[in-house]
């Protein structure tokens, strides 16, 4: 733990799994606070082994559990639930992303739970939300995408709606879900609250984002559609000055994106290339016959903001970025030398004690949590390993 960080001294019992869940615990992880993640034993969250892996290690894994302490506690036991009653009475927080009712049909409900420790903030994520007529259907994050009305946004007009490449609202979810869980802290410690529920369904996020299409229905009576990805003020400011946005590829195939503000002058610019046709064609054109640094500076010199279009590889590789501390170097007997997320806030200084990255093994600081937090002697952690509670 890091006296220095905001969340020091905040504890935080994480029973989500794969994402959202962990995504939220991750971040208050980052932010100071003590989690401890806990898992089946024997399977363990399966976001162990989603993504690549590499000689065995799971890349993505490493990032989500770094700073946690992963616990295995069966909790359909009597005696792993007694273990969970104990560290919900000394938690600040629990994080949980299982189908509606299940906690319930536990014993670990929200009333039951706000019985047991007044003080606790719960963080709940499910598909739908703990309310409503769609409460107890399951939820996953591409779905989400669709009911957030985010899906209707990307692609072209005349095509099939598309999804975004990554888990969007699973992790926008568990972002939203992090800072609601701020929120109720703050209510709790700076205005003399209680603690309180946060109930987050995975569309929420992504919904609050694009609130600007509600706008536009009003306004206009008509629903906000696809118009492709040349345009990234199509469905909103409508002054003549907006500028006009641009993919192109240099002569060695990499992309850059453009932001022209001034169309005249890039016509300029780029009406010597010997292509006809509009801005875009000739802008194309042009930048299949430079190299990147020609290109770079041909465009900066035009007044067009260029910047490369960046991916795992190159962000790895930036200067700039780890200037910044966005991404910071990771080692692994098993994996050797690679890049990780750095923390967005703070940023890590000298002696900070967090991890850049730790695969946690399953139940790996189970004797610790047991015997250092609760008290239980080592030969009784033995004999609830040898019965399958931990």
């Amino acid at each position: 733990m890091n006296a220095s960080l905001p969340l020091s001294g905040v504890r935080v019992i994480e029973l989500g799994t794969v994402i959202a869940g962990p995504f939220a615990g991750a971040l208050l992880a980052d932010l100071g606070a003590e989690v401890i993640k806990i898992e089946p034993p024997g399977k363990g969250d399966m976001q162990r082994g989603a993504g690549h892996i590499k000689n065995g290690l799971g890349l993505w894994w490493g990032v989500a559990s770094r700073d946690k302490k992963c616990i295995t506690l069966d909790l359909k036991h009597p005696e792993g639930k007694t273990i969970l009653r104990q560290l919900a009475r000394k938690a600040d927080v629990l994080i949980e992303n299982y189908r509606p009712g299940t906690l319930e049909r536990l014993g670990f409900g929200w009333e039951a739970l706000h019985g047991l420790n007044p003080r606790l903030v719960m963080l709940s994520i499910s598909g739908y939300g703990a309310s409503g007529p769609s409460a107890s259907r399951p939820g996953f994050g591409k779905i989400a995408e669709g009911y957030s009305g985010l899906v209707t946004l990307t692609g072209n007009a005349h095509e099939r709606p598309l999804f975004i490449g990554f888990s969007l609202a699973d992790t926008t979810t568990g972002l939203f879900g992090a800072l609601g869980v701020l929120l109720a802290l703050f209510h709790r410690d700076a205005q003399g609250g209680a603690g309180s529920l946060v109930d987050m369904a995975l569309y929420e996020g992504l919904f609050r984002m694009l609130d600007c299409q509600l706008a536009v229905q009003a306004n206009t009576g008509q629903a906000v559609a696809r118009q492709g990805t040349n345009d990234g003020y199509g469905w909103g400011l409508r002054s003549a000055t907006r500028p006009m946005f641009q993919g192109v590829k240099s002569c060695t195939g990499e992309w850059f994106l453009l932001r022209i503000s001034d169309p005249a002058r890039a016509l300029r610019l780029v009406a010597d290339s010997g292509a006809s046709g509009n801005l875009r064609d000739l802008l194309e054109a042009y930048a299949a016959t430079r190299e990147p640094e020609v290109l770079r500076g041909a465009m900066i010199g035009a007044g067009i903001d260029i910047v490369p279009v960046l991916d795992g590889a190159t962000m790895a590789a930036s200067e700039y970025m780890k200037a910044r501390g966005d991404v910071l170097p990771a080692s692994h007997p098993k994996a050797g030398d690679f890049a990780v997320p750095g923390y967005i806030y703070p940023k890590a200084s000298q002696g900070d004690a967090r991890r850049n990255f730790h695969d946690a093994g399953l139940g790996e600081h189970t004797d610790e949590v047991l015997k250092n937090d609760l008290g239980y002697a080592l030969a009784e952690i033995g004999r609830l390993r040898a019965q399958g509670v931990v």
